[in-house]
Order: C-alpha cells, then structure tokens, then sequence
C-alpha cells in the first residue's frame, strides 16, 4: 500500500470510502477528523444503511483520521453494539497515536477490537469465531 498524503486543508473535512474485502466483508475508509458535523452525521447514515442491507463484519479504517471527538466514538460504540446485537462483527484498523490515546482515557479499548492496520482487521473478520469485543 502506497503511503497517503494530505494538504492541511484535508484535515479539515471527513472523507469516506467503502471498499467490499469479500463478499460479506465490507470496509470503510475515513480520513480527516471524526468530529461532530454534517460529514460525521452522513457517515453514521452511510454506516447504519450498510447494515440494515445486511452487512454484518464491518471494518472502519482510521489510520488516516487525526481526531475522534466524543460525538465520533458515540458512534463508534452504537456500530459496535448493534452489529454485536445482529451476531456481526465490527472492527477499528489503524487508529493513530491520539485516537488509541482517547481510546485508552474513555476505557473503550478494553470493549472495541482495535487493531494496528487494516490487513489484520481484515485477517480476523476472515476467521470463523464467534467472539467480539477487544479481546477478539
């Protein structure tokens, strides 16, 4: 994978982008700051549409997002727990150092299965297991 640059002026705005892993993988791409707004509210709907089609292993990449505020894990935490109440599986690839820092602070680390880059987040949604949550 090619390393990913932005302009400061990115920084500003979240972007998403879907990718289908498999059949029943799908995950999303986000860049930018996971911050209370218009683009947050339309990823949280981009999210819930996705399952309510049916997807069950999400991953949400964030190796790209500079800030999570407390609007963005909110949804986090409401992905999490309704694809774990749906017996899907949901997953956080590539947090940088601030967002597992909030992570750490909030005690969500201990509940949302975070994991150091996509290809593993990928690798364990591929695995048969029954298990969710951060030890998963």
């Amino acid at each position: 994978m090619l390393p990913f640059h932005f302009s400061r002026s990115s920084h500003m705005i979240l972007h998403t982008e879907i990718f289908q892993f498999d059949p029943d993988i799908v995950g999303i791409s986000c860049s930018g700051r996971f911050t209370m707004g218009t683009r947050l509210s339309e990823t949280e709907a981009l999210i819930h549409s996705l399952i309510e089609k049916g997807t069950r292993r999400l991953v949400l990449d964030l190796a790209h997002v500079d800030v999570v505020d407390s609007a963005g894990l909110g949804i986090l935490m409401r992905v999490f727990g309704e694809l774990n109440q749906r017996g899907g599986q949901f997953r956080i690839a590539g947090p940088g150092e601030h967002v597992r820092r909030l992570f750490e602070i909030t005690h969500t680390a201990s509940i949302l299965p975070v994991d150091a880059d996509l290809e593993i987040s990928v690798k364990k949604l591929r695995e048969p297991s029954g298990a969710t949550g951060a030890n998963a």
